[in-house]
């Protein structure tokens, strides 16, 4: 939830495989869902936790760390939660070379749904948007302009490519 969220019952923890995967089937969702470039920031977001960016074991994230826009909070999480929904819809997954394990994803992605929907826009950290997008002036870690999608699995690139070509 948050830096101060003490109650280890409530987090979501995962394999490194269970993480792969989870994150690309949001990502999957997302890319399809997203219309609004907000939207499409925060699948982007999404996609940097790839582990061949930040190394196995080293892709979590609290939600405080989302890059919400405080004033736009609701709309936005609004947004995750159609995201979340359109995962377990399997939005994308025939795009995928597996089928991902049904009972562990669907899990992770209902803690997942309970942490947005619980958690407390007061925790918003509001200089993780500003912060995020100054990286992004790195050319290293720009989003990839236009917004462009994988044309293998439709989901939106970022500057290590593809989440899901990454998966393989």
């Amino acid at each position: 939830m948050h830096s101060k969220h003490n109650n280890p019952d409530e987090w979501l923890c995962m394999s490194n495989g269970g993480t792969a995967v989870f994150l690309s089937v949001l990502v999957l969702s997302g890319s399809r869902l997203a219309q609004e470039k907000k939207e499409k920031e925060l699948i982007i977001w999404i996609s940097e936790h790839d582990d061949t960016v930040r190394g196995r074991g080293c892709n979590g994230f609290d939600i405080e760390d989302i890059p919400w826009d405080f004033n736009n909070f609701e709309r936005e999480r609004s947004f995750i939660l159609k995201v979340i929904e359109g995962a377990r819809e399997k939005l994308g997954w025939e795009t995928l070379h597996y089928e991902p394990n049904e009972a562990f994803v669907f899990s992770y992605l209902d803690t997942f749904k309970n942490l947005i929907i619980n958690f407390d826009p007061v925790y918003i950290d509001k200089e993780a948007y500003r912060c995020w997008k100054e990286e992004g002036n790195d050319p290293r870690f720009a989003i990839p302009e236009g917004f462009t999608k994988c044309p293998k699995h439709g989901t939106l690139l970022y500057f290590n490519g593809c989440i899901a070509c990454n998966d393989c």
